[in-house]
């Protein structure tokens, strides 16, 4: 569903600033009419895709259900966060307010994704087949100028911003790492996956007080069915220790 949003997304807003900079000024320029029909067919696809991908996963409705809800419903902790988070860019120490499944940067950008898709359709489609288009092709472009910051954030924090830029890699294979989880989306880690992630009790028949632990790093899947962990390497198994001498033999 992301891939299906942000490529279109991102083609539409190139090519609309190639139309507006270059061509707008001088419109018998060439290659017009191919940049045009580049932002027509991203916009079909921005359109047509994302219904594609409901239809396809169906049986993961009750899933976009619950992400939409997430997305759309705000606490007091998400305005703190969201306050707070550009001292804490600067300022590493700066202690921000647990959050969920989706920080307060993240809603935002969902929130103009989802308000704004309808919109974008409409006005394209009236600018593509209607003979006024002033009207349309005004809030079009009103639409783009007001998105345009919250997509170059959200691409800077997913991208470029060290600290977040990890989780990138949830789109590429569905999985991130614990920790990073634990850190920047605590609240939804800690309700939902702390139990298992949580060590073993000292002493038990399964733990090992004595052996070391291995250092590579265990990911986490945020595919849309949850965070599970990966299968272990046989290299990361271990004979049991026994705590009880009766049991060692």
């Amino acid at each position: 569903m992301h891939w299906c949003i942000a490529i279109p997304f991102l083609v539409c807003l190139l090519s609309a600033a190639v139309l507006v900079v270059v061509y707008n000024p001088n419109p018998q320029r060439p290659y017009r009419a191919i940049v045009s029909w580049i932002h027509r067919g991203a916009g079909i696809a921005l359109i047509g895709l994302p219904l594609l991908a409901m239809v396809v996963n169906i049986r993961d409705t009750k899933v976009y259900l619950r992400n939409l809800k997430e997305g759309l419903l705000w606490s007091f902790d998400d305005v703190i966060w969201l306050m707070k988070m550009p001292l804490q860019m600067l300022r590493p120490k700066t202690e921000l307010p647990e959050e969920g499944k989706f920080n307060a940067g993240e809603k935002l950008n969902f929130m103009m994704t989802t308000g704004t898709w309808p919109l974008f359709a409409v006005t394209g489609l009236l600018i593509w087949h209607s003979d006024s288009v002033v009207v349309p092709w005004l809030l079009h472009i009103s639409l783009a100028a007001f998105a345009l910051p919250l997509v170059m954030g959200h691409i800077f924090m997913a991208t470029v911003n060290p600290a977040t830029r990890v989780g990138l890699s949830g789109m590429w294979s569905g999985l991130v790492d614990r920790h990073w989880a634990s850190h920047h989306y605590r609240r939804w880690f800690r309700e939902n996956f702390a139990a298992a992630a949580a060590p073993r009790r000292r002493g038990s028949r399964d733990s090992d007080d004595t052996a070391p632990r291995p250092t590579r790093p265990r990911t986490w899947s945020v595919a849309t069915r949850g965070v599970r962990s990966p299968p272990r390497s046989t290299a990361d198994a271990r004979p049991p220790v026994w705590s009880s001498p009766r049991a060692c033999g």
